[in-house]
């Protein structure tokens, strides 16, 4: 397993890692027209956009297993006065949940923010109706905020979820916890 920075090459299969991650777990918020039809190519976009032409603040780093990319995370540093980070993106390939793929995708994104922000807390949103990725939030220690309606993606409003982690360093996996994948 490799974890690195994503590079601009990155962009197709981060897109398409995305835009099944969105069809599974995502199926009922948004329209099947918009999941099977746009989702991709709205991804794509995005992800030409993020790594051609990075935001201030950015990282951005894919997990990475014999050549394929099985997980990435996008954080934008200092989003937030009161929350910090945003941890915008977090989404591993289903064949490798549950084997510490995302858990070290969040522990990286962590170490370099400890390292690098101003403001030492993290936060996401999740989609209310995602279950599974409410489960391993909470596993990792993210208090649940709020539940607000959100457009900001898709093609209808969504009820989301804001989970924070107030001290960052909390989230930095040791190499020898047994969770973490090495």
């Amino acid at each position: 397993m490799v974890y690195r920075p994503a590079v601009a090459d990155d962009a197709l299969a981060i897109a398409h890692l995305h835009a099944k991650s969105w069809q599974e777990n995502y199926r009922g918020a948004f329209s099947d027209r918009y999941l099977d039809g746009e989702a991709l190519n709205d991804r794509q976009e995005v992800w030409a956009d993020r790594l051609r032409d990075p935001l201030e603040g950015q990282v951005v780093l894919v997990a990475e297993y014999k050549g394929k990319i099985i997980g990435f995370a996008c954080a934008f540093m200092d989003y937030d006065p009161l929350f910090g980070t945003l941890l915008d993106n977090l989404h591993v390939s289903r064949e490798v949940q549950g084997k510490g793929v995302g858990r070290q995708l969040m522990s990286r994104v962590a170490g370099i923010c400890s390292d690098q922000c101003l403001k030492q807390g993290l936060f996401l949103w999740v989609l209310q109706q995602n279950e599974a990725a409410h489960g391993f939030y909470k596993a990792c220690g993210g208090e649940e905020m709020e539940t607000v309606e959100g457009c900001d993606i898709g093609d209808r409003p969504i009820m989301k979820v804001r989970y924070h982690w107030p001290e960052i360093k909390s989230l930095v996996v040791r190499s020898s916890d047994k969770n973490g994948v090495k």
